[in-house]
């Protein structure tokens, strides 16, 4: 059963919970009953009342009622209720534990309550007149002065159990949200690392047929981008100077496949390298910048960023040309776009500002991250 697989948290939390209880209810007792007799209702008390909250909680409640199945829900309440009345009314006789009504004629009694303030203010309820004082209230045979005791028992674990599956349920959902999130992210890079990677061998293969001395040193910069996305990516958090060394090559890698001298505004040298962001979240927008900006029209394509830090913050604004005529977008244009959105929203909720424009001639964005 679930009860038996309680964390070491969940057994403090209930231990607490359990000892809160019985100091609550043992101030009754100790005042109209000697030491051993309230002792051993304490420890009835408390028993019966832990076999009712986690019969229902544990047991009755997620196997019945979570499924729709009330009559087997109330079913097992009855047959709970039945047996631990059966268990009470054994006790007392065994126990020799009395009603609190039969205190009512010890003087004894009478001198404690007229000498307890908080007894002395209920007297009126403690001491019943003739014409109001009955036998005590029996069902079948069973003393039901316990009713009431069960019947809260049954509301609170209910309560319990109520929010614990709405915590669980909370974690599952988090837990869901953070694997699609880790899905998206490894579909980001498989979808990016073929065609980047095609296109860089394709300008390294260039560089090598014209004997350029800037073919190793293209090789390296490659293998650095590849590291990256594969590897250091997988981590929780990375260096900003990791993400600014990875767009740095990138851009370099663009640039050779532009004929002419492309209009390329970077200024992303003065961001702190020592802060620390989550992996591949300024890439996708360098990347949807020049996928869209046409930048090999040298005449009319440009693009600019800017990337600054200070004590709390992480700013990074880019900006690109829109051509005239509208570049085809391949079937996952936008993904990699959409996913950052997704992340910065799970990643940091209330602690980011995004910002886009699309103007006819101009798309622009301003992403503002809080990373102390």
């Amino acid at each position: 059963m679930n009860w038996l697989r309680l964390n070491q948290k969940n057994i403090l939390v209930h231990f607490s919970w359990w000892l809160g209880y019985s100091l609550l209810l043992s101030y009754f007792p100790l005042l109209v009953m000697d030491t051993n007799t309230a002792i051993l209702f304490l420890l009835r008390t408390i028993l019966v009342g832990m076999i009712i909250f986690y019969i229902n909680a544990y047991w009755l409640l997620p196997k019945y009622l979570s499924k729709g199945a009330y009559i087997n829900y109330l079913a097992g309440i009855i047959s709970t209720l039945l047996v631990v009345g059966v268990m009470y009314h054994q006790t007392s006789a065994h126990m020799g534990i009395q009603s609190f009504k039969d205190y009512c004629s010890d003087q004894q009694w009478l001198e404690k309550i007229d000498n307890n303030d908080f007894l002395y203010e209920n007297k009126q309820y403690l001491l019943p007149s003739k014409s109001t004082h009955s036998k005590p209230r029996k069902f079948l045979g069973f003393n039901m002065m316990g009713l009431p005791s069960f019947i809260a028992m049954l509301f609170i674990s209910t309560l319990f159990w109520i929010y614990k599956d709405m915590r669980e349920r909370k974690q599952l959902e988090l837990s869901l949200v953070n694997q699609n999130l880790m899905t998206e992210m490894k579909f980001l890079k498989s979808q990016m690392n073929p065609h980047f990677l095609f296109n860089a061998l394709n300008n390294i293969y260039s560089l090598s047929m014209l004997h350029s001395i800037k073919t190793p040193e293209m090789v390296l910069k490659l293998s650095a981008m590849l590291r990256y996305v594969l590897y250091e990516s997988e981590d929780v958090k990375v260096k900003l100077g990791k993400e600014v060394d990875y767009i740095k090559n990138f851009i370099e890698f663009q640039r050779i496949k532009i004929e002419g001298i492309p209009r390329i505004h970077v200024d992303i040298d003065r961001a702190d390298r020592m802060k620390m962001i989550e992996p591949m979240l300024l890439i996708p927008f360098v990347e949807n910048s020049f996928k869209h900006s046409k930048i090999e029209d040298t005449d009319k394509g440009w693009i600019s960023m800017t990337l600054t830090t200070d004590q709390n913050y992480i700013s990074f604004e880019i900006a690109n040309s829109l051509p005239d005529k509208k570049v085809v977008a391949d079937k996952n244009s936008g993904i990699g776009v959409e996913n950052v959105k997704r992340r910065l929203k799970h990643l940091y909720p209330d602690k980011h500002e995004i910002n886009i424009q699309k103007k006819e001639k101009e798309y622009s964005l301003k992403l503002k991250i809080k990373c102390p």
